[in-house]
């Protein structure tokens, strides 16, 4: 976090990336503080040998307390599963915020036992901000949450891009060049696009990590892919110069939750039109709001059909690049889920209080 704080100061990545720090200390009278993600790096070695990770910024965090009221933890059990467990038999007291950017621990399980223990779990927490409404909806019925303990405890806010950031000058499109782009490393799905490229005349760039880069044979003259690491404010670049952000997708539907929602900030916030693979958990319907469309999971096919819609008329592209924009400035930005913020920790603050 302390990196995507440095990286936004320097104007090199928006402020969403910091997750409403920004925005809410323009706000409110809260103050944010960054807390170091690293200090001791082998006690994050033996929390990896016990199952808990980032185990260094948790036990810091315990020791002091004494210099925050709110824990606010973007990324839930990533690195707060140490304090939940605390938390759970009232050894830490500190109130904890998190968002929820995926079913919650065991939400989806078939075993009743597990469940209720998501859900103790869960409500352990003072206050989880889901980032999909459909999301929140089916973790409070599959955990059989009652509503007005719903009410009390579970928010949902949409999280979006910086309204500053992409307002530059080096961020106003000039000639696009005739090439598709699609970024990104997580739940992606490179090889299905790949072969769908097999049957287009168009070219393609994909942006990766060693890790996410795909597995594949012959790969086509149209496709290239660059595995190396690009800074953000670099790829930005490829993004502007591009026809169509491509967010191909693949995840076990057990798991379905926000994935792509990284990228469809791009999607917005630069007024580009993009084919998606299908994810009912998006809060965000790229269809109904007239940007993008939606392609079932693996079908080759349906990618094949939908670029070749798009890249045939200029016109419907050019309307969606402006609802795109539209969508960004109306009602999908960081300034719109500070304010979801605020009041959550507003809400917090007076639980406390009383």
């Amino acid at each position: 976090m302390e990196n995507a704080y440095q990286l936004w100061k320097e104007g090199k990545s928006g402020s969403h990336h910091v997750w409403g720090k920004i925005e809410l200390e323009k706000i409110s009278e809260f103050s944010v503080i960054v807390f170091l993600h690293e200090k001791y790096k082998w006690l994050n070695k033996l929390g990896r040998l016990i199952g808990i990770t980032h185990l260094d910024q948790q036990i810091r965090i315990l020791f002091a307390s004494n210099s925050y009221d709110i824990l606010y933890a973007p990324y839930s059990t990533q690195n707060t599963k140490f304090l939940l467990f605390l938390k759970l038999l009232k050894l830490y007291r500190k109130p904890i915020v998190v968002t929820i950017h995926s079913p919650f621990l065991g939400t989806n399980s078939s075993s009743k036992w597990i469940r209720w223990l998501t859900k103790k779990l869960l409500l352990t927490y003072d206050a989880s901000i889901y980032l999909s409404e459909s999301l929140m909806n089916q973790g409070i019925e599959k955990l059989g949450i009652k509503k007005e303990v719903a009410a009390n405890q579970i928010y949902t806010a949409q999280w979006g891009p910086d309204l500053t950031f992409y307002n530059k000058s080096q961020f106003k499109a000039g000639k696009e060049e005739m090439y598709l782009i699609s970024a990104g490393h997580t739940s992606r799905d490179y090889v299905t696009l790949i072969n769908a490229f097999r049957q287009l005349d168009y070219q393609l760039k994909i942006f990766c990590t060693p890790k996410s880069m795909p597995n594949i044979e012959n790969l086509p003259k149209n496709v290239t892919i660059y595995s190396e690491f690009i800074p953000y404010f670099e790829l930005m670049k490829f993004y502007l110069n591009s026809k169509i952000i491509l967010i191909p997708l693949k995840y076990e539907t057990r798991n379905e939750g926000c994935q792509g929602m990284t990228s469809i900030q791009d999607v917005v916030a630069l007024g580009k039109p993009t084919v998606i693979t299908k994810n009912k958990t998006l809060n965000l319907d790229v269809e109904k709001e007239g940007f993008g469309i939606f392609v079932d999971m693996g079908d080759v096919s349906g990618w094949v059909k939908a670029i070749n819609m798009l890249m045939n008329d200029e016109v419907r592209m050019e309307k969606m690049k402006q609802n795109a924009l539209s969508v960004y400035q109306n009602k999908f930005n960081a300034e719109i889920f500070a304010k979801q913020l605020k009041k959550v920790f507003l809400d917090v603050k007076a639980k406390a209080i009383d």
